[in-house]
């Protein structure tokens, strides 16, 4: 057999299988087959069909991409301010918590004027020897004026600006406040520290003095107040061969944490150099 007897021979069997299959399809033979041949192409169709849709929307929904970031933004900003509405509160609560304990104080101290003044600066060094305060020669305030808080003294005024002032810490190792023992009575001075401590120093051997016991100032010297609360003895250091005694306190005030303070303005200290003058000027 040729190829070309072959080849015409193939063309017929197709010509009679595509009838055949005509025929069939026309009286419905051929349903089932088709069935099962078209519920993957059914199935493939749906699911371009759905992906299509989806892109679809999206890109619909394009436009409103914009105004979601819009109004996320918005949300944002608000959050922001809440948070910040929210912290001011925070520091005014505190501010009032602090004001509250100062008010307390002046009122349990009727004799004296206050004015409250902000610490708006601080010694650079680890020791805080001063801070500055918002209140200057234009509120009043002088020098050697006395500065406390409710739980205790902080030191005294010692430079004056029309809008500020410098207050020397009682802690600083320059300093020295003639103070006495609440419990025994008994006398002594409160030096500040180098590492920013007190030490009360020239107890008699005699003097009672116990952890815990409230020191005060005793107003001797004429430059702070009486009855002031310095701090609380922490620990005694006595030796029988040694005359005097010192004691470690715990001072009242906070001096890491000083925000808000009263000062003393109507207390004037007393100068003894008049008297002194006159003890060292020879009689005629």
């Amino acid at each position: 057999m040729t190829k070309l007897q072959a080849r015409s021979i193939l063309v017929v069997a197709l010509l009679a299988a595509s009838l055949g299959l005509l025929g069939l399809n026309q009286s419905g033979l051929l349903a089932p087959v088709k069935n099962v041949l078209s519920f993957p192409l059914v199935t493939l169709q749906k699911w371009a069909s759905q992906i299509g849709n989806g892109a679809a929307r999206v890109f619909r929904a394009a436009p409103d991409a914009e105004g979601l970031a819009q109004r996320n933004a918005e949300l944002e900003a608000q959050v922001a301010e809440l948070q910040a509405k929210l912290v001011k509160l925070d520091e005014d609560e505190a501010d009032l918590k602090v004001l509250s304990g100062l008010l307390n104080y002046a009122r349990s101290q009727p004799e004296n004027h206050y004015l409250a003044a902000n610490v708006i600066g601080r010694d650079p060094s680890p020791f805080l020897s001063y801070v500055l305060l918002d209140r200057g020669s234009d509120a009043g305030v002088t020098r050697d004026m006395v500065v406390v808080t409710n739980n205790g003294l902080v030191g005294r005024v010692v430079e004056v600006t029309s809008a500020a002032s410098k207050v020397l810490l009682i802690i600083d190792s320059s300093s020295a406040v003639n103070a006495r023992l609440q419990k025994s009575r008994e006398e002594g001075v409160v030096v500040g520290q180098l590492a920013g401590g007190l030490q009360m120093q020239y107890l008699s051997q005699q003097a009672v003095v116990e952890p815990g016991d409230l020191v005060l100032t005793s107003g001797l010297g004429g430059t702070y107040p009486a009855d002031i609360v310095i701090g609380t003895v922490n620990a005694v250091h006595k030796l029988d061969y040694e005359v005097l005694q010192t004691a470690d306190l715990n001072p009242g005030a906070d001096f890491k944490r000083l925000e808000i303070v009263l000062i003393i303005t109507n207390f004037k200290p007393v100068s003894f150099s008049p008297f002194l003058q006159a003890t060292a000027t020879p009689a005629p």
